[in-house]
């Protein structure tokens, strides 16, 4: 990205999420069609959650790979209300949304709130918040907001 582009475009695109069935099943899928062979596996099990407005447990099976500059990250829904689970129920498997690594979770959420956009799910887990955002109508998939917790403690935002 040039100097430019910064000025416009303060944010980069950082992650490609992918609603799946099988975590497992994927990442052999993946590895043997790109080479991709490391990923980090992270499960969630009864992580709080707020899916369209309303307090609620789910469970997911996560599956991260860096490639380049870009994370794909794989979600197998579990147990439980999710946006990813309504995702895979509604449209099979596919690319269900980009992540955008943001300096301040609150303030870029206000900015959207503003726009009328609406939140879909939100949450948090010991390393990072997380926010997804209705945009699927505008730019033709979710977007979700994301800020590292490292950040939240060096004085960008504030913790939930």
């Amino acid at each position: 990205m040039n100097d430019t582009q910064k000025d416009f475009f303060p944010f980069e695109v950082r992650q490609v999420g992918i609603v799946v069935r099988d975590r497992e099943k994927t990442m052999q899928q993946i590895g043997s069609l790109l080479g991709i062979t490391s990923f980090r596996l992270v499960n969630f099990d009864q992580i709080e959650v707020i899916v369209h407005g309303k307090k609620t447990l789910c469970d997911a099976k996560l599956a991260f790979a860096q490639v380049g500059p870009i994370e794909i990250e794989l979600i197998e829904p579990g147990h439980g209300e999710s946006i990813w689970a309504e995702f895979l129920s509604a449209k099979g498997e596919g690319v269900h949304h980009v992540g955008i690594f943001v300096p301040d979770i609150d303030k870029e959420s206000a900015r959207f709130m503003e726009m009328g956009i609406g939140n879909l799910q939100s949450g948090e887990d010991d390393h990072v918040r997380f926010s997804y955002w209705d945009t699927e109508r505008i730019v033709g998939v979710i977007i979700e907001l994301l800020q590292i917790k490292s950040i939240i403690q060096k004085g960008g935002g504030k913790k939930l």
